[in-house]
């Protein structure tokens, strides 16, 4: 049990402070002094978390730097030999995989790892949307479907084209190659005025080969 300058000690510091320190402090394991935070009824708060995360991602590059493989660096082949090799023998049922082991040690933490790595999942995939929708360079080879919908004259322009008797393509979703285009073929009517509104309307006009 804890005393009432320990109970105070851990309220102040546990909402942004890792377990591991925490723990090593008060010498007890990480799950018991989760327990002890739990019973206290204190949790890690949003910005401690955020900064739980910048000294994790610090220490990470440091190992990186110090072991030789981070950005701008190729690993060297041991290491690339020795991860190959690792995986190799979780895949054929060898060893766990880190993510399992994890999950038996501390269930609490496995969980919380999940919840990071989808946060982290969402905001790379929002980040990519965001350069298709404004048409730079992409960072990621993510397959990203940004649904932009037509705008009220475009879908005007779609429904008189095929009233006129011009084709439009079935697939017309967001990044499909016919989406803007407007199709004829020998038996199409075709009008100039039409065909030049729809053209500054963002379609292309083009015949059917």
């Amino acid at each position: 049990m804890l005393n009432d300058e320990q109970k105070e000690w851990l309220m102040k510091w546990y909402p942004v402070t890792e377990n591991e320190r925490l723990a090593k402090a008060m010498d007890m394991s990480v799950e018991s002094m989760r327990k002890q935070a739990r019973l206290l009824g204190v949790y890690k708060s949003e910005k401690g978390m955020e900064g739980i995360r910048k000294r994790q991602a610090k220490a990470m590059l440091r190992t990186c730097i110090k072991k030789g493989v981070y950005e701008g660096r190729v690993p060297s082949e041991a290491t690339i030999e020795g991860n190959r090799r690792r995986w190799q023998e979780v895949r054929e049922g060898k060893r766990k995989s880190p993510m399992a082991v994890l999950k038996e040690k501390d269930p609490q933490r496995y969980a919380e790892h999940l919840e990071h790595l989808s946060a982290i999942r969402k905001e790379t995939f929002r980040k990519e949307k965001m350069r298709m929708l404004y048409g730079l360079d992409r960072h990621t080879k993510l397959t990203v479907v940004v649904m932009k919908p037509y705008t009220r004259s475009q879908v005007h322009h779609r429904h008189n084209a095929l009233k006129r008797g011009y084709l439009l393509d079935e697939d017309c979703r967001e990044g499909q190659s016919g989406r803007y285009v407007i199709w004829y073929d020998s038996e199409t009517k075709r009008n100039a005025l039409f065909e030049a509104n729809c053209i500054k309307d963002g379609f292309e006009i083009k015949e059917v080969v």
